[in-house]
């Protein structure tokens, strides 16, 4: 029988976080992944791995270990006795004064687990939002702008928001990554300081194995209603989309099955404590 998570529980170290490490941790600064697990198991777990571990030298100066991470992970599923969630793991530092030193600092891993996502089934309407986040290549804590443009969005009516830098050039969605595709049916990633999702890295890399055309290249907001269609991906999955700022793509909102194909062939690989 699979055990599912049904509610959202908080662990460190495969114990229950307490009230006093939570609080300690409330600093906003700090790294984070999210991932969904399926049977124990996680696809591309390789690449959250190499996020956690950068982004820790970056912000902390320190390393953080792979066996680590694993288990810490691991160790909070079994805990929980879930073989099903979205895992969010949060990285941050109890020590806020050799932080502020710019001391190397050893750091605490907070683990979330959720309900499992799925990506959206309807083809999602956009609206544009004039937003580059800061240290865009980091999974970090400072989200509330993504979220508010997320919220402002639903609140106008529309699913979701496409973040567009200050000259009018495609970044990323609020909470996701942007592909398009071109006439030809190649896939064109937006050019722009944007955070590279590990779903966004595994189509790259498998559509480069299968030798099927993408290409990286600046977008402008203006120009994305020339291309065919249009699609989004995160931990999640894959999902359609239906138009930006009410202006439809050419093609019927679909995800092309090469990428559903990429997706697919990619292992899930086991957490074990």
């Amino acid at each position: 029988m699979k055990r599912i998570a049904s509610a959202t529980s908080l662990w460190i170290d495969g114990r229950p976080a307490d009230a006093a490490t939570l609080t300690a941790l409330q600093t906003n600064y700090g790294h984070l992944s999210t991932m969904q697990v399926r049977g124990g198991a996680v696809q591309g777990f390789g690449r959250h791995l190499t996020r956690l571990q950068s982004a820790n030298a970056e912000l902390f100066g320190s390393a953080l270990c792979a066996a680590r991470i694993q288990h810490e992970l691991a160790s909070a599923l079994h805990a929980a006795a879930v073989d099903d969630a979205t895992l969010r793991v949060s990285v941050g530092a109890l020590d806020v004064a050799a932080v502020d030193r710019g001391d190397a600092v050893d750091v605490t891993l907070l683990i979330a687990l959720s309900p499992p996502r799925a990506a959206p089934v309807n083809p999602q309407r956009l609206q544009s939002c004039r937003h580059q986040r800061p240290l865009a290549h980091l999974k970090h804590l400072a989200t509330l702008p993504l979220l508010h443009a997320r919220r402002t969005a639903r609140a106008a009516g529309f699913d979701d928001a496409l973040l567009v830098d200050d000259v009018g050039r495609v970044l990323e969605g609020a909470l996701w990554n942007i592909g398009l595709v071109d006439a030809e049916g190649g896939i064109v990633w937006p050019q722009g300081d944007a955070l590279r999702g590990v779903t966004e890295g595994i189509l790259r890399a498998g559509l480069d194995a299968a030798d099927l055309a993408q290409r990286i290249a600046p977008v402008r907001l203006a120009d994305c209603i020339s291309f065919q269609a249009a699609f989004a991906c995160n931990s999640s999955g894959l999902w359609p989309l239906a138009s930006i700022d009410g202006r439809a793509f050419a093609e019927d909102p679909v995800v092309p099955q090469a990428l559903q194909t990429v997706l697919a062939a990619v292992p899930w690989e086991a957490l074990e404590a």
